[in-house]
């Protein structure tokens, strides 16, 4: 018998349209759509106002069939998704799924996610969406079985199927987070409207992730038992602003359910712990990564969203990461 993860013989590509978002892309975007292209019933991008750079790029990915809708100016990840998931609802999708412009996306990898939500909804769950169980090397699943189902955590955006019924009802992403948490947030609006999210079981989404580092103690880089270099991930200095600002704005909007406050501490507790230590613990320029952090939380507080000040972006410039690990090595 096949598992959750194997596609059917039949594909269920009639049934979903992809979207996926863009930043000044590079050529790698072409060869990414063209292999998502046979798995779904059209592919759209969202470029999010990259400008004259990005138009060689964008007026390929035209002539190839993809559907290209250009922001007028960045607007950031969540109005971007918006754009394009409205754009797939108006073309008639019965599911959207979503990747961001670095996803390479293997065979057979959205008939999976098709699979896993028709066999949940045969089983009279309500599925708001469902993810891989691995993107990269992050396990993406929750603390607990959902009736038989592999349970999902907090999902990252690249790879996420949703039905559009559930789109229509939980309506808009923040468009004022701008970037990062943005998934986040929708699934706690899922979760409180009573809708469960699903990993399938062994499904990966290769990727990489943020800026690999080698990691040094008392100068001397550290390895692992099996003699290969330790290395961890790390995001370009300015994400670690609205990190900070997110994560208060979300960790107010949902302390009211009793039912997430253990997800909201342990979130919380994770970005000190094993996202902000680790970033300044591995940057040039620690005092001005700090200072970023802590202008998100005081924006956060204040209920200033959107983009971040063009002079804390100038600022996060002045930050750099020690120990970086060489492309060839990663």
């Amino acid at each position: 018998m096949p598992t959750s993860s194997t596609p059917s013989s039949g594909s269920h590509r009639a049934r979903v349209v992809a979207v996926l978002s863009a930043f000044r892309p590079e050529l790698a975007l072409i060869a990414h759509c063209a292999a998502l292209d046979p798995q779904v019933a059209g592919v759209i991008v969202v470029d999010d106002g990259s400008g004259e750079h990005a138009e060689a790029v964008l007026r390929q990915l035209e002539t190839a069939g993809v559907t290209v809708l250009r922001q007028p100016q960045n607007s950031g990840i969540a109005a971007a998704m918006n754009r394009g998931i409205d754009a797939a609802l108006a073309a008639g999708a019965e599911f959207v799924v979503t990747f961001d412009q670095d996803s390479n996306v293997p065979a057979g990898f959205v008939d999976a996610l098709v699979n896993e939500f028709d066999r949940a909804a045969a089983a009279g769950l309500r599925v708001a969406m469902i993810a891989p169980e691995f993107y990269s090397q992050t396990r993406q699943t929750g603390e607990q079985p959902v009736d038989g189902f592999l349970g999902s955590g907090a999902p990252i955006q690249s790879g996420l199927l949703m039905p559009a019924g559930v789109l229509r009802e939980l309506g808009a992403q923040r468009e004022d987070f701008f970037i990062d948490l943005v998934e986040t947030e929708y699934y706690l609006r899922a979760q409180v409207a009573g809708y469960v999210s699903l990993c399938v079981p062994g499904l990966t989404l290769p990727h990489g992730f943020g800026h690999r580092l080698y990691v040094h103690f008392l100068g001397k880089r550290l390895e692992k038992g099996d003699g290969r270099p330790r290395m961890v991930a790390v995001s370009s200095p300015f994400r670690y602003y609205y990190r900070a600002r997110n994560r208060v704005v979300l960790n107010r909007a949902y302390r009211g359910f009793a039912e997430l406050r253990p997800l909201l501490r342990r979130d919380a507790r994770n970005d000190l712990l094993l996202d902000y230590a680790v970033a300044v613990w591995s940057a040039r320029g620690k005092l001005v990564l700090l200072s970023l952090m802590v202008a998100g939380w005081r924006d956060g507080f204040r209920g200033r969203l959107g983009k971040m000040p063009e002079k804390l972006m100038r600022r996060s410039g002045r930050v750099s990461w020690k120990h970086p690990v060489p492309a060839s090595d990663e």
